[in-house]
This record gives C-alpha cells, structure tokens and sequence, in this order.
C-alpha cells in the first residue's frame, strides 16, 4: 500500500461530508412520507441559500475526491518507479 501523507484538506472533507449527510438526513425526516422522496422533496423545497451551500460543499468534497485521487496516483507511481529502479538488470554486476 502506497503511503500518503495527511494533507490538511482531508479535514475539510471530513467536515463537508458532515454537512451534506446532516442535509440528507434533515431531509429524511421531514419529507419521510413525501411521495416525490426525499432527496427530491427537499431540493424542491430548499431555499436558495441552502441549496447553493449544499451545492459547494458537495463541489468541495468532488474536488477534495480529485486531489486524494491525485496523491494516490503520485504514490503508486513511486512505488512503481521504486520496484523499477531495484530491478533494473543493467545495474547488476556479472
């Protein structure tokens, strides 16, 4: 497994992640028995200032996606060229 070192946004995700989920389940309650759903019902009935934070903090937490996802690569990437170096033939003595 590669190693990625904590970056200080992985904290921001943790906490916009909190928020939506606080959102959807706000949302569960209230339009439980809506026949629309509740995602649905709730989006309908958001007021525009909600909606838009919401919105950003699911944008944050795409882009916070991207950039892990970025880190990960990084890593393998070096544990590839790693592996590689240790194994070139042209660096054995015969």
């Amino acid at each position: 497994m590669p190693k990625i070192e904590i970056q200080s946004f992985f904290y921001d995700l943790i906490h916009c992640k909190n928020k939506i989920l606080s959102v959807f389940e706000k949302w569960d309650k209230k339009y439980d028995a809506d026949e629309r759903g509740a995602l649905v019902a709730g989006i309908r009935d958001c007021p525009d200032a909600e909606l838009i934070t919401l919105l950003v903090n699911i944008q944050k937490l795409a882009t916070g996606y991207e950039q892990i996802k970025a880190l990960v690569d990084e890593a393998e990437q070096a544990q590839v060229d790693e592996a590689f170096v240790e194994d070139d033939p042209d660096d054995e003595d015969f």
